[in-house]
């Protein structure tokens, strides 16, 4: 069974050739002969059958990424699971500084991450359906301490994107157009008279990738070892660095350079006359009115869900909504919404002030372009016996309503 990508490509020549039929015909200022009809026609054909297959490829794929099975099926073993666990990054590495190429898994994935990327692929690729599928033995509790995993939990654990609910796209090919539908007009009228005009604008977010770097030095001692519990100290570390990237870019109090723009940053973000009072009355003033304030431009509605400066956690953990009775943050939840704290949104001195924000996160998109790569620098640290790996990601999002977020800066 071909694969989606090699179906597309089929397509694509196909395609190519309907537009050599057509130029020519409008080149030469004449009809399509008979001849040319018949040849479009059953290239018409063969591009809707390729469009069948494609879709179907597709679904197989994903299925087959996802592993998903019906509620009380056990999961089975398949590929990605032998991948993700046979997969070793000092394999890959040593392969590669010694001037050869990767064997086995490695090249499997590496190909595979070819095939997602937007253009040529440098360094040892790492495709999605490792990212997505971790390795996990079903007939034992265990985990497989695999270094991919080792990179996916970390960045879980380090990036708030996920947990505060964005709305994730996954990995895509290609810049992203999001249609947004404006607001549509909805009236009562009398039994024959005319509906109101809707009056609905379409508008877009583009979702483009930023890339996002970073890299670390391995000591060739390290790397002789070929042990996972070493590799999955350099994939975690990698891991909890990227998400804190994208944290300080998303969720901080103005935009990174090189990075999307943050969420504060959207046009038409909210905000609203702070509390003057510190420490916990503050605190609570300010995170009930940050409700208030959505509430009243939109309603309390979508993943709602509060990410505060950690300088503030000390007084919104000692803060109540009712004087003496109950607790503003209680069970991970402020004020009753998700509550999450990073050092991503801006403080500042004299007097001491952080910030934070409140909104419905799924109006913010995100995307991952593409795989991961490492790549390989075999020179730059050779003197003092290191590798150099470079890791590149591509992320990209944006927001579709500014008001659907508020901003507000607490005096500590």
């Amino acid at each position: 069974m071909k694969s989606s990508i090699e179906l597309k490509e089929m397509r694509n020549d196909i395609i190519d050739s309907l537009e050599v039929i057509k130029e020519t015909a409008t080149a030469e200022e004449r009809d399509l002969t008979s001849e040319e009809n018949d040849n479009m026609d059953s290239l018409l054909k063969n591009a809707d059958e390729l469009s069948a297959k494609i879709e179907r490829a597709e679904k197989v794929e994903t299925e087959i990424r996802n592993n998903v099975k019906l509620a009380g099926t056990p999961v089975q073993k398949v590929n990605t699971d032998k991948a993700t666990r046979g997969w070793s990054l000092f394999k890959a590495i040593n392969e590669v500084r010694n001037g050869g190429s990767l064997t086995g898994i490695e090249a499997e994935m590496h190909q595979e991450a070819e095939g997602e990327a937007r253009k040529g692929l440098q360094g040892i690729g790492i495709p999605t359906m490792m990212k997505e599928k971790r390795a996990i033995d079903q007939t034992n509790s265990a985990i497989a301490p695999t270094s991919i995993g080792a990179y996916v939990d970390s960045l879980a654990a380090s990036a708030l994107y996920d947990r505060v609910g964005v709305n994730n796209l996954g990995t895509v090919a290609a810049d992203t157009v999001l249609p947004i539908a404006g607001g549509s007009t909805v009236a009562w009228a009398a039994e024959v008279a005319a509906a109101a005009d809707g009056g609905a604008d379409f508008g877009k977010v583009t979702l483009t990738p930023s890339r996002v770097t970073g890299y670390a030095n391995l000591s060739n001692v390290i790397l002789a070892q070929n042990g996972t519990a070493a590799e999955a100290s350099v994939m975690r570390d990698m891991g909890r660095n990227m998400g804190t990237q994208i944290d300080a870019a998303m969720f901080g109090s103005a935009n990174v350079a090189s990075a999307p723009g943050c969420i504060v940053g959207t046009a038409g973000t909210l905000t609203f006359t702070e509390s003057a009072a510190g420490g916990a009355a503050g605190a609570s003033a300010d995170m009930l009115a940050a409700i208030q304030t959505i509430a009243d431009d939109h309603g309390l509605d979508g993943n709602l869900a509060f990410v505060n400066s950690w300088d503030l956690y000390s007084n919104i953990k000692s803060a109540t909504q009712v004087a003496s009775v109950s607790p503003l943050y209680q069970d991970d939840r402020l004020a009753g919404y998700p509550g999450y704290f990073s050092n991503a949104p801006a403080t500042a001195a004299g007097p001491a002030t952080a910030d934070g924000l409140f909104g419905d996160f799924s109006r913010v998109s995100f995307a991952q372009f593409g795989p991961s790569s490492i790549m390989v620098d075999p020179y730059s640290r050779a003197t003092n016996g290191e590798v150099r790996l470079i890791m590149n990601n591509y992320f990209g999002w944006g927001v579709a309503s500014g008001a659907s977020f508020v901003k507000y800066t607490t005096v500590v």
